[in-house]
């Protein structure tokens, strides 16, 4: 399950942060889509370059070492004025690039550009509002996110694993890259294979000796989903909501540190920069209540889209009505799976429900969340709004036809 506050944010993180370098060195979530020697934008060549992200107004200078280390840490080739390039020459890489495409084919074949082209006509309205994206107990799946919703600005994913750094590949030895590449590549298999990531294996795989944190995964996901990493930037949540820039990354583990990841769609060069902001954080009401700096943001939050997957059914209990509440007040659109909040939360006065796929009885993982509610409304023969398929597998209930959405709209 992942952990994760949606909260933190909304227009909220809207700062400006010190660049900072590479270092050495209960949640879920899956990936994205696109070709592995997709074209460098134009606007990302010179590394002098500098790019305004219009959410937030950062300016923003572009550092392709970023994007560089995401794409060999992806098993994509190298760009021309990389000062990697020399690095493709290892065996092993080289089967590590294999491995990846091989896994990656199917995962776009059969899983993201189903969800574009589901999204292109059942998220129309949501594209066209274009609103900021929040999703709570993320991990590090910017890739299913983006491919429901492509053109956000800005991405808000908040969870319990540690955001961490790059690694930086000139000043290591190559048996410690190929141990990396093999860690990285390990820690996406229940990603390939399920469309999450199981919180309790992410918090072993992301230490430091191993894949350390979640921004590597982010920029992987990025440059494989055909974007540009253009920079990367940490900075600190104060307790009165304000924010500072760090003079080293996250890798330590400090409560309120975050990552800000910026990105650019090679696809369209008309497109502006693109950002996504990553804390780790406890969602839970103790932990809101403890966390004064995250208070303010959650209370300044705007109108957004919350997304919610494989989220262990953490917003059906008590200990996490604060989140749900929060969900609710501020969402324009929520879309989850079952594993979200309560079908029961979506009052009928308040909200315009579309049901997707069908609804099934929670994997054995989970008890006492049946939702006799939902799945009379999956039944109904009487409603207006009958569920439609779903075209893809999302969730738990990998590799069958189980899967369902939820889509609920707030009609104020």
């Amino acid at each position: 399950m992942k952990a994760s506050l949606f909260v933190i944010l909304a227009g909220a993180i809207m700062f400006s942060c010190n660049e900072q370098g590479p270092k050495q060195n209960p949640a879920e979530r899956g990936l994205g889509a696109g070709k592995k020697d997709s074209a460098q934008p134009k606007a990302a060549v010179a590394p002098s370059a500098t790019v305004t992200n219009k959410t937030t107004d950062d300016t923003v200078s572009f550092n392709r070492k970023f994007n560089d280390i995401a794409r060999y840490i992806a098993g994509m080739k190298q760009l021309p004025g990389s000062d990697l390039i020399s690095l493709e020459k290892d065996t092993l890489w080289i089967k590590h690039a294999k491995n990846f495409d091989k896994a990656w084919e199917p995962l776009e074949t059969k899983r993201l550009k189903p969800m574009r082209d589901w999204a292109a006509t059942e998220l129309a309205e949501q594209h066209k509002q274009n609103l900021d994206v929040f999703y709570p107990l993320s991990g590090p799946d910017i890739l299913h996110v983006n491919a429901f919703f492509a053109k956000a600005k800005h991405y808000h994913l908040y969870a319990l694993e540690r955001a961490g750094s790059l690694p930086d590949l000139k000043h290591m030895k190559t048996k410690e890259i190929d141990t990396y590449l093999n860690d990285v590549y390990t820690s996406l298999g229940d990603v390939f294979t399920k469309s999450y990531f199981i919180t309790h294996k992410m918090l072993t795989d992301l230490q430091k000796q191993n894949v350390n944190g979640t921004v590597a995964l982010i920029c992987v996901f990025l440059v494989r989903s055909n974007y540009t990493v253009v920079n990367v930037k940490y900075c600190h949540l104060n307790d009165d909501g304000s924010d500072k820039p760090l003079n080293k990354d996250s890798a330590a583990v400090h409560t309120n540190d975050f990552v800000k990841v910026y990105f650019k769609n090679n696809a369209d060069s008309s497109a502006g920069i693109q950002m996504l902001t990553y804390m780790k954080c406890d969602l839970a009401d103790g932990g809101l209540k403890e966390n004064k700096g995250l208070t303010a943001f959650i209370n300044n939050m705007p109108v957004s889209v919350t997304y919610l997957k494989s989220a262990s059914y953490l917003l059906h209990y008590k200990f996490f009505s604060t989140l749900r509440d929060d969900i609710l007040s501020k969402s324009q659109t929520v879309l989850e799976d079952d594993t979200g909040i309560p079908f029961k939360s979506f009052e009928k006065g308040k909200w315009n429900v579309s049901l997707y796929g069908s609804y099934v009885k929670p994997v054995s993982d989970f008890s006492g969340v049946f939702q006799d509610d939902l799945m009379k409304a999956y039944h109904d023969s009487t409603s207006v709004n009958k569920p439609k398929p779903l075209p893809f597998s999302l969730g738990y209930h990998w590799g069958t036809n189980s899967q369902n959405l939820i889509k609920a709209e707030h009609k104020g």
